[in-house]
C-alpha cells in the first residue's frame, strides 16, 4: 500500500506534470504565433525592398533624363557623383576632382546675377541644396542661355515698340525745332537785316538745332539701350567728372549744386559714357524744373556690399503722385522745351546696368532721383 507521504508526492508530481503540459502548449502557440508574425513582416519587408528598389529605379532613370546638372560633392568639395547632363557640361573627368578647380576650367567667368558663363559663351545657373549628410553637397547647374537670349529679344522688342508708338510723337517733336530753325535760317538771307537781328536769328537758330540734336541723342540712347561697354567704373571719378560736366549748367542757370562726401572706393561695371548721361539728365532735369537758381544735391549712399544709389536731389515744386508713373515713359513731358526721352533714358541705362531708377517727391518741398545700381567691389585708397 502506498502510505500518505508517497501518495502526496505523486499527486505534486502530476500536477508539475500538468503544469509542464500547459505551459509547453502555451509556448508553442506563442511560437507558431511569431513564427505567422515574422512570416508576414518578411513578407512586408519584401514588399517595401521592392518598392524601394523601384522608386530608386525611376528616380536613377529620372536623373538621367533630367535635363539640368546634378553634382554631389563629399566633404572635401570633390565631385563625388553626376548626372548625364553634369558629365555632359563639366567632362566625364570631372569625377574626384575639386569643385572649384573644375568651375576654373571649365568656365571663364560669371555675371552680375552670379551666373557662370563658358569660353563659347554659354550661361549656366548654379544652386545648391544641403544632401542628408551635413558633410557633402548637393549642386544643380542648368543652361538658361536660351531663356537669356530670350529676354534680350524680349527687351529688344519692347524698345522697337515703344519707338514704333512714338513714331507720330517723335514727327512732330523734331518738326517743330526744324521748322524754328529753317524759318531763321531763311530770315538771315535778307539784305535789310541788321547785325544785331542776325545775331539773334543765328542763336535762335542754334538753339533749334541743339534741341534737334539732344532729341535724337536720346531717342540713340534709349534706342541702344543704355549701354555699350562693359568696364570698372570708380565712382569717385564719376562723379569728379559730373562736376565738371553740369559746371556749364549750373553756371548759366545761376544754381547751386553740392556734393556730398562718400565712402571712397567703390567700383561699378558698365559703361561710363551712359552712366554720365543718366546723371546729367537727372541734373538737367532738376535745373529746368526748377528753372533759375535752383539748389540741387548729389550724393552717394552705399545700401550695401551688393548696391549703391547715386542720388540727384532738388527743392523744387515737386512732382503730382499721378504723375510719378509715367515720368519714365518715352516722351512724356510737361515742359514745352523738353523731349520727353531724358527719364526714359535714364530708366534704359539703370536696367541695362543691372539696376533701376527711383523717384520719391513731396508736392512743395522738392524731387530725389536715384539710379539703384548692383557694386563690383571696393577698391583700397591710400
Amino acid at each position: 500500500m502506498i502510505n500518505i507521504e508517497e501518495q502526496k508526492r505523486l499527486n505534486e508530481l502530476e500536477a508539475a506534470f500538468d503544469l509542464f503540459n500547459q505551459t509547453s502548449m502555451q509556448l508553442t502557440s506563442s511560437y507558431d504565433a511569431l513564427q505567422t508574425q515574422a512570416a508576414h513582416l518578411q513578407k512586408q519587408l519584401a514588399e517595401s525592398d521592392q518598392e524601394k528598389r523601384q522608386v530608386a529605379d525611376k528616380l536613377s532613370r529620372l536623373l538621367d533624363l533630367l535635363p539640368a546638372g546634378v553634382i554631389v560633392l563629399n566633404e572635401k568639395n570633390q565631385i563625388l557623383e553626376m548626372n548625364p547632363s553634369a558629365k555632359s557640361i563639366l567632362g566625364e573627368d570631372a569625377i574626384g576632382r575639386d569643385w572649384d578647380i573644375v568651375i576654373m576650367n571649365v568656365f571663364l567667368n560669371s555675371n552680375d546675377a552670379g551666373e557662370l558663363i563658358t569660353h563659347d559663351g554659354l550661361v549656366f545657373q548654379l544652386s545648391e541644396s544641403p544632401a542628408d549628410s551635413d558633410l557633402s553637397r548637393i549642386l544643380l547647374i542648368q543652361d538658361v542661355s536660351a531663356a537669356r537670349q530670350l529676354q534680350e529679344h524680349v527687351s529688344r522688342h519692347q524698345r522697337l515698340h515703344s519707338m514704333g508708338e512714338m513714331a507720330a510723337s517723335l514727327a512732330h517733336q523734331i518738326r517743330t525745332p526744324l521748322s524754328s530753325a529753317l524759318l531763321y535760317v531763311s530770315q538771315m538771307n535778307s539784305e535789310h537785316l541788321d547785325t544785331d537781328k542776325r545775331e539773334k536769328f543765328v542763336g535762335k537758330a542754334l538753339n533749334s538745332l541743339n534741341h534737334l540734336e539732344s532729341l535724337v541723342k536720346d531717342m540713340l540712347r534709349y534706342a541702344k539701350g543704355g549701354k555699350g561697354s562693359e568696364k570698372e567704373i570708380l565712382i569717385d571719378s564719376l562723379i569728379a567728372n559730373l562736376e565738371q560736366a553740369v559746371d556749364a549748367q549750373i553756371t548759366q542757370s545761376n544754381s547751386k549744386i553740392r556734393f556730398n562726401g562718400f565712402l571712397p572706393g567703390l567700383v561699378i561695371t558698365g559703361d561710363q559714357d551712359a552712366l554720365m548721361t543718366a546723371l546729367q539728365n537727372l541734373v538737367g532735369n532738376a535745373i529746368d524744373v526748377v528753372g533759375q537758381a535752383a539748389q540741387i544735391e548729389v550724393s552717394v549712399n552705399k545700401l550695401s556690399d551688393e548696391k549703391v544709389d547715386l542720388v540727384i536731389s532738388d527743392k523744387g515744386p515737386g512732382i503730382e503722385s499721378e504723375k510719378l508713373e509715367k515720368i519714365f515713359e518715352p516722351f512724356y513731358t510737361s515742359r514745352a522745351k523738353g523731349t520727353g526721352l531724358g527719364l526714359a533714358v535714364v530708366r534704359a541705362i539703370a536696367e541695362a546696368h543691372g539696376g533701376e531708377v527711383w523717384v520719391k517727391s513731396i508736392v512743395g518741398y522738392g524731387t530725389q532721383f536715384g539710379l539703384r545700381l548692383p557694386l563690383t567691389s571696393r577698391k583700397e585708397t591710400v
